[in-house]
C-alpha cells in the first residue's frame, strides 16, 4: 500500500451539517475512499461524489475497520463515526485493526461534537465540576459493570449523560438505571430527554427521573436515537427549571421545559436555544481553527462584535478570508470573573443597538467553561465546540471508547472521586489539571493498577502543544510543568501500542478479529 496514504477516523458530529468540523470536512474531501455505516454516510453524502464508498450495516464494525485498512492500498481513507470517534465510536477498533498492518503514525483520529455536548448546548446546560457518560447497551459490556458505574456516579452526585438508553428489545435497563438514581429518595432529579439531536425530528423536553420511572408512556418515547441527561451536583446558578407547561404533562412549551429567573436546580442551568439570538456563546474548540464547527464559523462570521480571550480571537482570526467583525478582548488584566462579566455587558450593549455579539469560549461552552455566567440572561444561543477531552483523546489514540467521567482538576475532592470511578471501570479525564497536583491522582491510579496508561496533554492542537504518555506508576513525574493540561486515565481495557493508548470496548464479547 502507498506509504504516504493515511487513514482518517472521522467524527462527523451528531447529525446536522452545522456541527461538522472544518477538519472533518477536509478529511472527507481528501480521502479517496470513505467507509461507514449506511445512515451515517447519508449524513455527508454531498461530500462523497467521485469517491469509493463502502457501506455496511449495523453490527459490522470489524468489517468496516478491515475494509478501511485494505483500501489504504489505493490512497487515503476516511472511516467515519457519528458524533466523536472516541465516544462509543470507531477510534479504538480502527486503531486496533490498523496496528500491525500500518504504522499508527499514518492514522489520524479527527474529533467531533458528541451528542451530549450538542444536547447540553440546545438545553443551556453547563457541567461545571463533573459529568459521567454511560451507555446502557450491554451488547459489548456486561450489565453488572454498567450498573456498578451508574451506582458510583449516582452516589457521587454526578450529572450523567446516558447513551443507548432503550431499544425495542432492551427495555428493563432504563428502569434499573432510574431505580439507582432515585434510590436515595431523589425522584425529583431532573432529566432532559433529547431525541434526534441536530437531526430532523429533533425534540427536547424536561421531566424527572421519578416521573419517567413511574410512567410507561414516557419510557416508550425513549429509544436508541435518544440521549438523556440526568441532573447532578456541581453546576451554576442560572435559569431555574420549571418543567411544567400549562397541561402539566412534564414537558415544557415549544419542546423545552420552561425557564424562569432564579437559582439553578440540581446542577442544571437551563435555557432554550434562540434561533435569532443577538448574543451567542460560541465554542471555538481546543485551539486549531480547523476544529471549529461550521455552525460556529457561521455565527462568528455573521457577528458584528466578537468578544473573548486574546488566544481565542487570534485562532478565529486565522480563518480563511478574515473576519468582518470588530474583535475585543475585554479587561485582559482583570480577574477572570471580571473579564467574563465585562464581555457579557459589552454583548448586551451591542444587542441593545440591534447588533449581534458572539462571546468565544475555548473548547465546549457546556463543559468546564465560564459560559454558565451568561445563562442567567434570556435570549442567548449556545453553540457547542470540540471539548478538550475529545481533542486530547484524539491526539493520544483511543482511550475513551467505553464509559468515562470528566472531572475538574480544580476540585479538591477529585482524586478520591477518581479512585471510586476507576474502581467502577470508568475512564477518567481531568480538566484544568496542574502538573503540580498529580501526586494524589497518581496514588489513586497506581494503587489500582500501576501499569495503567495515562496521557497528559497541554494546549491540545495549539502550536505549543505538549504530550506525555506513560504508565500510572510514572504519573507523578510529568515531563513538563504548568496548567491548561488535560489528564486522561483510560479504563482497565487499555494498553499502549506504538506510543498510542488503545482501549477496548468489550469487543471479545461480540467480535473475532
Amino acid at each position: 500500500m502507498p506509504s504516504e496514504s493515511r487513514l482518517y477516523i472521522v467524527g462527523i458530529g451528531p447529525g446536522g451539517r452545522g456541527l461538522l468540523t472544518r477538519r472533518a470536512e477536509e478529511a472527507l474531501l481528501e480521502a479517496r475512499s470513505v467507509v461507514g455505516y449506511g445512515p451515517y454516510l447519508n449524513l455527508v453524502k454531498d461530500l462523497l461524489p467521485g469517491k469509493v464508498v463502502r457501506s455496511t450495516g449495523m453490527g459490522r464494525e470489524v468489517e468496516r475497520a478491515r475494509e478501511a485498512v485494505d483500501l489504504l492500498a489505493e490512497g487515503d481513507v476516511a472511516l467515519i463515526s457519528s458524533g466523536d470517534p472516541n465516544v462509543y465510536g470507531m477510534a479504538g477498533l480502527g486503531l486496533e485493526v490498523a496496528s500491525g498492518r500500518v504504522e499508527l503514525e499514518r492514522v489520524e483520529v479527527v474529533p467531533g461534537i458528541t451528542s451530549f455536548s450538542a444536547a447540553a448546548s440546545r438545553a443551556g446546560i453547563t457541567f461545571r465540576e463533573a459529568v459521567a457518560v454511560i451507555s446502557l447497551s450491554d451488547l459489548l459490556t456486561p450489565w453488572e459493570r454498567i450498573e456498578d458505574r451508574a451506582r458510583a456516579a449516582s452516589e457521587l452526585g454526578m450529572p450523567m449523560a446516558i447513551y443507548n438508553p432503550r431499544s425495542r428489545r432492551r427495555t428493563w435497563q432504563l428502569e434499573r438505571l432510574l431505580d439507582i438514581v432515585t434510590g436515595g429518595g431523589e425522584g425529583e432529579r431532573h432529566l432532559l430527554v433529547a431525541k434526534n439531536v441536530s437531526r430532523p425530528g429533533e425534540a427536547l423536553w424536561w421531566t424527572t427521573a421519578g416521573e419517567v420511572l413511574e410512567r410507561e408512556d414516557l419510557r416508550e418515547e425513549i429509544d436508541m436515537f435518544t440521549l438523556l441527561i440526568i441532573g447532578g451536583e456541581g453546576m451554576a446558578e442560572g435559569w431555574r427549571w420549571d418543567g411544567r407547561n400549562e397541561k402539566g404533562d412534564g414537558r415544557g412549551g415549544e419542546g423545552m421545559g420552561k425557564a424562569e429567573g432564579g437559582r439553578g436546580v440540581e446542577g442544571i442551568a437551563a435555557g432554550g436555544p434562540i434561533a435569532e439570538a443577538k448574543i451567542r456563546l460560541v465554542g471555538v474548540g481546543p485551539g486549531d481553527p480547523r476544529h471549529l464547527t461550521l455552525e460556529a464559523e457561521g455565527l462568528i462570521r455573521g457577528s458584528d462584535l466578537l468578544l473573548g480571550a486574546e488566544r481565542h480571537l487570534a485562532s478565529v482570526g486565522a480563518l480563511p478570508g478574515g473576519l468582518g467583525a470588530r474583535s475585543l478582548s475585554i479587561s485582559p488584566t482583570g480577574r477572570f470573573e471580571e473579564r467574563v462579566g465585562a464581555r457579557l455587558a459589552a454583548a448586551e450593549e451591542a444587542a441593545g443597538r440591534g447588533e449581534t455579539a458572539s462571546i468565544l469560549f475555548g473548547g465546549d461552552p457546556g463543559t468546564f467553561s465560564s459560559a454558565w455566567r451568561g445563562l442567567s440572561r434570556p435570549g442567548i444561543r449556545v453553540s457547542p465546540g470540540v471539548g478538550a477531552f475529545a481533542a486530547a483523546a484524539a491526539r493520544v489514540g483511543a482511550p475513551l471508547v467505553n464509559d468515562f467521567a470528566l472531572l475538574s482538576g480544580l476540585d479538591g475532592e477529585a482524586p478520591e472521586k477518581a479512585r471510586r470511578l476507576l474502581e467502577a471501570g470508568f475512564a477518567v479525564v481531568f480538566y484544568n489539571q496542574s502538573s503540580g497536583g498529580l501526586e494524589a491522582i497518581a496514588d489513586a491510579a497506581s494503587s489500582l493498577d500501576p501499569e495503567r496508561p495515562f496521557a497528559l496533554v497541554q494546549d491540545a492542537t495549539r502550536p505549543d502543544e505538549r504530550i506525555a504518555i506513560g504508565r500510572a506508576s510514572d504519573l507523578a513525574r510529568p515531563k513538563f510543568d504548568g496548567r491548561r493540561c488535560t489528564l486522561i486515565l483510560p479504563g482497565p481495557e487499555a494498553h499502549l501500542r506504538e506510543g498510542r493508548i488503545i482501549a477496548r470496548r468489550g469487543y471479545e464479547r461480540k467480535y473475532d478479529y
